[in-house]
């Protein structure tokens, strides 16, 4: 989650959430289901630690050899819904920048750290009008589908909230792309 504040409170609240893919349900134990890892992930998750693991850590620890759509959607809230940075095409461009430099960092050729090029990030010249399921109805949305590595849609949910989903090109053939709302708890 993360959070905007200022001497009113919070002016932007926003929270992502990851989950498992499988591409082969029928099967979770298929090899076809695992993430690509890099040499040094794979090492430290066969590392045992100097002390046992609680069984919630253990958990987490087999979930990271799972492929997963890390991030994938995100809810936006912003308390000045009329704010450029609450603007769906700014939300929707953010966070496909977000994925891309978290995600595809090296297939961009971005270096660790601050960027003073800019020129990998999306342009919100590329979002177009598009549909979305929302809790089962069709709503007008906005996609972004130019760009080599995801593709991204987006649609406001009231006035103040947007929800905006990044989906790996190579994850879509096995993602229905639908929203659904979850009450207040």
């Amino acid at each position: 989650m993360t959070e905007g504040v200022d001497g009113s409170g919070p002016w932007m609240q926003s929270v992502a959430i990851t989950s498992l893919l499988w591409r082969y349900p029928e099967d979770h134990a298929d090899p076809r289901n695992l993430a690509e890892l890099d040499e040094n992930t794979r090492a430290s998750l066969h590392d045992e630690p100097p002390r046992p693991r609680p069984a919630w850590l253990i958990a987490a620890v087999e979930r990271m050899r799972q492929r997963q759509l890390s991030e994938a959607v995100r809810t936006t809230w912003h308390r000045d819904a009329g704010a450029e940075s609450a603007a769906l095409t700014h939300q929707l461009v953010e966070h496909a920048d977000h994925i891309l430099r978290n995600g595809f960092a090296e297939q961009l050729g971005l270096p660790p750290g601050p960027l003073a090029d800019r020129s990998w990030q999306v342009t919100p010249t590329a979002a177009r009008p598009t549909r979305l399921l929302v809790d089962g109805t069709a709503t007008d949305a906005i996609e972004i589908d130019t760009d080599p590595w995801v593709y991204a849609v987006g649609v406001r949910i009231t006035a103040q909230v947007v929800a905006t989903a990044v989906i790996d090109r190579d994850d879509l053939p096995f993602v229905r792309l639908a929203l659904r709302t979850r009450p207040r708890s």
